[in-house]
């Protein structure tokens, strides 16, 4: 393994705190709160325009509660199935998403990833 040096000042710890570097708008105190809740935390990369400029959200995998919630709702009225999602999975840049239609989809697009079937099979015995 290649030994890398450091340039003089500069310690591992600074490059690793630099690695470690949260978006702008999520902090580690965010994630931590929502770790002791026993949610499943993860950032999600979010395209903003067609340039492909992104913006980095922090959201948490629904439970089984929000699901059930979710599911009640997506067919007969999909807005509000919509925003149970989000209100409920998005844990940073709430009102701005809110308030903005484009984000809002752009979200509600990157949560439905985070919703996974898994599809059993069924066999004669």
């Amino acid at each position: 393994m290649k030994k890398i040096e450091l340039t003089e000042g500069i310690t591992q710890e600074m490059i690793n705190a630099e690695k470690a570097k949260l978006p702008e708008g999520v902090t580690r105190e965010m994630i931590n709160a929502a770790k002791v809740k026993g949610l499943d935390v993860k950032l999600a990369e979010v395209p903003v325009d067609d340039e492909g400029t992104t913006r980095t959200f922090l959201v948490c995998v629904p439970s089984r509660t929000v699901l059930g919630q979710f599911r009640r709702f997506m067919d007969a009225d999909p807005k509000k199935a919509d925003e149970i999602l989000v209100k409920n999975c998005l844990l940073s840049h709430k009102e701005e998403v809110l308030a903005d239609d484009e984000l809002f989809t752009g979200v509600m697009s990157t949560l439905s990833e985070l919703i996974v079937i898994r599809k059993g099979t069924i066999k004669n015995v």
